[in-house]
């Protein structure tokens, strides 16, 4: 280990030049160059409770972010936001993940953010046959899905050329069930999109 340097002690540089090395000088420069960062950086409360640092200059710096409400254990966070919807986290089977932003405990959106048992307000969107098919269909599944028979899912359709919307109200008991309800509808090729 090297010693630290004594006061009013001095080295040279590469070029023979002098070099004062003082424990005040090195705090001096040490607190100059804090400063400056303090300076540059605004702090911003969001109505949630969160303080978050934010840079002022043009380079991207780690975000902190530091809870300081809820009964929940605070955290602190360094690094990219939580639940960034331009950059969305995934678990190990493709599910997009939310974190707690008070705890920071990261679950799938369905099991974060619905409560259950629900009535999920879901809209299909397909392409439709001469039989007009499609939304009758689509109900099976989401009966099926949900346990119940076609008769207790409610739903209004909407044609439009060839593209039928379909906008279901499905009885789910839990995240599973949803996202199983989800993964089913996707099954019929006649899909185009649904949220």
């Amino acid at each position: 280990a090297v010693p630290p340097p004594k006061e009013g002690s001095s080295d040279t540089n590469n070029d023979g030049d002098a070099i004062e090395n003082t424990t005040t000088d090195l705090l001096g420069a040490d607190m100059e160059m804090f400063s400056d960062i303090l300076k540059k950086t605004k702090l911003s409360r969001n109505p949630a409770g969160f303080s978050k640092t934010t840079s002022t200059t043009d380079h991207a710096a780690p975000s902190i972010i530091q809870t300081n409400t809820g009964d929940k254990k605070p955290f602190v966070g360094i690094g990219k936001p939580l639940n960034d919807v331009r950059n969305p986290e995934y678990d190990e089977n493709g599910y997009t993940l939310y974190a707690d932003e008070v705890t920071g405990e990261k679950k799938r959106v369905f099991e974060a953010l619905v409560e259950y048992p629900s009535i999920f307000k879901m809209k299909i969107v397909g392409k439709d046959d001469e039989e007009e098919s499609f939304a009758p269909d689509i109900v099976d599944v989401v009966a099926e899905s949900c346990g119940v028979t076609s008769d207790m899912v409610e739903f209004s359709k909407r044609k439009n050329g060839k593209w039928t919307s379909v906008t279901v109200h499905a009885p789910v008991k839990s995240a599973d069930m949803l996202y199983g309800l989800y993964e089913n509808v996707d099954k019929d090729p006649r899909v185009k999109f649904k949220f």
